[in-house]
């Protein structure tokens, strides 16, 4: 089987398997990965095709979250996104600092900013424990050559962000 997909079209897999995808494997910046449970369901790779059609747009979407959430001290996901942002700009050897922003002086840089420097390291679909629905996850990063911290976020179908973690 082959993904409907129109900005990928060369993702080949077999129902009930999970595909798993890296960077090497298909010349993208990112790992792809979608649950066995989901390569069964026909519906379920319609919806995986568009939202991976949609990528660029979910990244947007993701970092404008962001933004609007380091804008806001009352947020409930302030403290963290502020860490992970505190954490490349002023956690992290200036010398590294320098290399993942491109600046000379990394505390010059605003942590909103910085978002404008996330890039997708992963997206997958998977079924959430919790719900039992189809999910969507992407992975931002600033350089995973310089730092393996991840801001995660989680997409319902709609495209609406519900949860935001950091991990490493």
């Amino acid at each position: 089987m082959y993904l409907n997909s129109h900005k990928y079209p060369a993702i080949k897999y077999e129902k009930g398997e999970e595909i798993f995808l890296s960077p090497e494997e298909t010349n993208w910046s990112f790992y792809f990965d979608v649950e066995e449970e989901l390569t069964s369901d026909d519906k379920a790779m319609g919806i995986v095709a568009s939202m991976i059609d949609e990528i660029d747009i979910l990244l947007k979407t993701a970092k404008d979250c962001l933004k609007k959430i380091l804008a806001d001290k009352k947020n409930k996901h302030y403290e963290t996104v502020l860490y992970f942002m505190e954490f490349h700009r002023d956690g992290i050897e200036s010398d590294i600092a320098v290399r993942l922003f491109d600046i000379d002086k990394p505390s010059a840089i605003s942590f909103i900013e910085m978002a404008d420097f996330l890039q997708i390291r992963r997206f997958g679909s998977l079924v959430d424990s919790e719900s039992q629905r189809q999910i969507f996850v992407m992975d931002l990063s600033f350089n995973p050559e310089l730092t393996d911290e991840l801001m995660v976020i989680y997409f319902d179908l709609e495209k609406q962000i519900t949860a935001i973690a950091h991990e490493s």
